[in-house]
């Protein structure tokens, strides 16, 4: 009887004792997921999530620039969550669905209007007008593809545009002056000056014909979405750039297709192993093909093609942050003060150089110059010198933008390549496009 007693007691602590753990357990779940901590003196903090892409490096160096806030804002805590490009996008719409955006998501111009189309982003402009977001520093140019009818669905993390990179050290062997006007005839011209015949003057590289055809389009007051997300560009026009495109091959200016479409990946760069006197990049890099590279680079515009009738570059974000439209109130609220912190605070610069792009504030970018690297520099100057001479803005594209990419690129291969001709390609493309985007 004893025993018996004993046995049930036993249990009976043990259940008790399980209890004690469950609910200590529940406990600390229920405080992770109302987003805030005890800061230890009744105060809570809140508690945001910040998502990007990118290499171990951008990383680093995020996670430092985060450390930096929260010792200036100790009353925000900032979770991270970050992986590569391939996976990244499918792991926000698993969330998108699951209603659990992070707060503040690392942002693509491809994808932004998908994200506003669904209204899984928030319009800043009330954070921007009471300050909490500065962008008085900021000109235009760096932050009008994240504008939609007056309304603000992301800051510029860093702007790039479409740049030649060029081989300096080459330029001054064979006294190349290009002015920065320079046409593609200009081109032809180059080559009857260059003693090695082995040598082409450019490559479309790892931004091919569809962001070149962008810039080319751009001259002829067309623009490849409308703003209303439908094909802003004209089928002559599209025959006029691969017509342009097959001249500087045949003329041997510009490689054989097969050629080129290898040089897609940076690290088979026709520029860095001197193949190519120039080739067409994101400005942002330089660093990368400069790293490949035993000659000096530099940058230079697009040419102009003949007839144009307004510049084809812009500047545009390389990547953009959105905070998350079904975020709570105060999460909002500090997501917006860790971008203003992105965008206006000088150390936090510092500690990220220009990873992201040039800054878009120009009092950052002043006060990170003299501390670049003469490769860095040139990226700055580069954006500089677009400021003064980008077109008008570039509407964002659809949703349907990625499919549409693909279809362009598959008809430029067809052309290339010899299956199609350059009229039966682009009636193709339109068939196609205005079937996706319909």
């Amino acid at each position: 009887m004893r025993k018996e007693w004993l046995k049930k007691y036993s249990l009976f602590l043990l259940v008790f004792a399980l209890a004690i753990v469950l609910n200590a357990c529940s406990s600390t779940n229920n405080s992770s997921n109302d987003n805030s901590v005890d800061k230890g003196d009744n105060d809570e903090k809140t508690v945001i999530r910040f998502a990007w892409w990118g290499n171990d490096e951008r990383h680093n160096l995020t996670q430092e620039v985060i450390e930096l806030f929260e010792e200036k804002n100790p009353d925000i805590s900032v979770k991270t969550e970050f992986t590569s490009w391939d996976s990244y996008w499918d792991r926000l719409t698993t969330q998108a669905a699951g209603d659990n955006l992070p707060d503040l998501v690392q942002m693509s111009n491809h994808r932004l209007n998908e994200y506003i189309s669904r209204d899984l982003v928030l319009n800043l402009n009330d954070f921007i007008d009471n300050d909490i977001i500065n962008l008085d520093d900021v000109s235009s140019v760096h932050q009008d593809m994240n504008i939609i009818d007056n309304n603000t669905y992301a800051v510029s993390g860093g702007s790039n545009a479409l740049a030649i990179v060029y081989n300096m050290d080459l330029f001054e062997e064979y006294d190349i002056d290009l002015d920065p006007e320079y046409t593609y005839e200009d081109l032809i011209d180059l080559q009857t000056t260059i003693p090695d015949e082995d040598l082409y003057i450019i490559s479309y590289e790892t931004q091919d014909e569809h962001e070149i055809f962008q810039h080319f389009a751009r001259q002829y007051g067309e623009r490849l979405y409308d703003e209303d997300g439908q094909l802003g560009i004209s089928t002559e026009t599209l025959v006029d750039f691969m017509t342009n495109l097959r001249g500087l091959i045949d003329n041997g200016i510009a490689p054989p297709f097969d050629i080129s479409l290898e040089a897609r990946n940076i690290e088979a760069s026709l520029v860095a192993s001197e193949e190519v006197l120039m080739g067409s990049y994101g400005s942002n890099q330089l660093l990368f093909a400069q790293e490949l590279a035993t000659a000096n680079l530099g940058l230079m515009p697009l040419p102009i093609a003949e007839g144009a009738v307004e510049p084809g570059d812009w500047i545009r974000p390389a990547m953009s942050f959105s905070i998350a439209s079904t975020s709570g109130t105060a999460e909002q609220e500090a997501a917006a003060k860790l971008l203003d912190f992105i965008t206006n605070d000088l150390e936090a610069n510092k500690i990220m150089r220009a990873e992201r792009g040039v800054p878009i504030s120009s009092k950052v970018r002043e006060g990170l110059y003299s501390d670049l690297d003469e490769t860095s520099q040139k990226q700055f100057e580069f954006l500089e010198l677009l400021e003064d001479r980008s077109g008008g803005r570039e509407p964002l594209p659809p949703p349907g933008q990625q499919e549409v990419q693909a279809a362009f690129e598959r008809m430029i291969e067809e052309v290339f390549l010899g299956d199609t001709t350059i009229e039966d390609g682009a009636e193709s493309f339109f068939n196609e496009a205005e079937q996706i985007l319909n």
